[in-house]
């Protein structure tokens, strides 16, 4: 009777493991979704619906999970070693909680063969299995977004095509994520901190997909062959759910102004002479900037993350302002060590224009209070301070 009793077990078990068969009243649609308040939200998400109006069946596949519960969770994804994964869900909960966020939800209906249809199904339950549903995310070449463009490209070979158009734009990542942090001011500074010359390299068409707009502009431009023919690859489309701005929260400020405002506060105490009455201030100041500069060095070598490669920001950054500090604080300085550093500062922002990474506005009179404040103790030898 046991032996039955598993028998039957692992029979049930094959069964309900195996894809459910579609019928002939199944389609496949592209899900965009818009940007949101939050900075992991701002360039939206992309998922892949399938839908069988016959049997019910009703499958969202969405690349852009991941597990809170993984060990030691913040260290990997500080260091990119996080892994996503394929996630399936219905799209009624998908949606839902975009609703919630008041993000807008867009649906292209795909222009595929009831062979292309199964063939789709078939890799995305298999990549949804547990050996195979995890994956190390890349901010731009392994995403939300160049997946279900993998998966489509894999399935339907070289029938699918692109719009010339989507080929004669030129454009760097920076450019294009620039486009959705407009109104994200301080989101905007901390990813041009983190970020290195890689941001700045041009996208190709493909490249450019890593942004769910982009990918759903060119699906939408995109042609597929079916029976000798090329036909649009979106049959049709159309919003599922409405933005509700009432819902974004509030934009951001601009606030470039307060670094200028700094830097004349800088400038105003180093005129006055006394680098003395500025002692604690240049402390912290050289400490947090070199403590930036430490973040910037470890996210370039100890990190696998692409994006934060070749750092120029590092020019300015310098991760010995932390020993500037220390003198300070131990109430010793050393006029060759600010000496070296203002003139590192000053060939930077001599050679600002000819970087190849687009630096931050709010950079400019950062470097300008670390010249200013370098000068104000340069002129001291290395000696024992009074203390104040």
């Amino acid at each position: 009777m046991l032996r039955y009793t598993l028998l039957t077990t692992m029979l049930l078990a094959c069964l309900y493991s195996r894809p459910q068969a579609l019928s002939e009243n199944t389609s496949v649609s592209l899900i965009t979704c818009g940007p949101g308040a939050d900075l992991y939200s701002t360039f939206g998400h992309t998922a892949i619906h399938i839908y069988d109006r016959q049997t019910g069946t009703d499958r969202i596949y969405n690349y852009g999970t991941f597990d809170f519960d993984t060990p030691n969770f913040y260290l990997k994804f500080a260091q990119g070693k996080l892994n996503y994964q394929l996630s399936v869900s219905t799209l009624e909960r998908f949606v839902l909680g975009y609703q919630y966020e008041g993000r807008w939800v867009y649906r292209q209906e795909l222009n595929l063969s009831m062979a292309d249809i199964e063939a789709l199904y078939a890799f995305l339950e298999n990549n949804a299995l547990p050996q195979n549903k995890d994956y190390k995310y890349d901010f731009f070449y392994d995403n939300c977004s160049t997946r279900p463009r993998d998966v489509f490209e894999t399935v339907l070979g070289a029938r699918l095509t692109y719009s010339a158009s989507q080929k004669d734009t030129a454009a760097t990542f920076r450019d294009m994520i620039d486009l959705y942090l407009t109104n994200h001011y301080w989101s905007r500074l901390g990813i041009y901190l983190a970020l290195g010359v890689p941001c700045d390299h041009s996208a190709d068409y493909r490249q450019k997909m890593f942004l769910p707009d982009y990918l759903m502009s060119a699906f939408a431009s995109a042609s597929v062959m079916q029976d000798g023919t090329n036909v649009p690859f979106v049959k049709k489309e159309g919003l599922l759910l409405k933005e509700n701005p009432a819902l974004q929260g509030e934009k951001g400020n601009e606030f470039t102004w307060v670094f200028w405002a700094f830097f004349g506060c800088c400038l105003f105490a180093t005129l006055l002479g006394n680098p003395m009455r500025m002692r604690w201030f240049d402390v912290f100041f050289f400490g947090l900037i070199g403590f930036l500069g430490i973040c910037l060095v470890l996210l370039w070598f100890a990190t696998d993350h692409t994006a934060t490669k070749w750092n120029l920001n590092i020019l300015w950054a310098l991760p010995s302002w932390m020993y500037g500090a220390w003198l300070l604080a131990r109430g010793r300085t050393n006029s060759a060590f600010f000496k070296w550093h203002a003139a590192i500062l000053f060939f930077a922002v001599v050679a600002w224009m000819w970087l190849p990474q687009r630096l931050h506005p709010a950079a400019i009179p950062l470097v300008l209070s670390l010249m200013a404040r370098s000068w104000a103790w340069q002129k001291k030898k290395f000696t024992e301070l009074k203390s104040t």
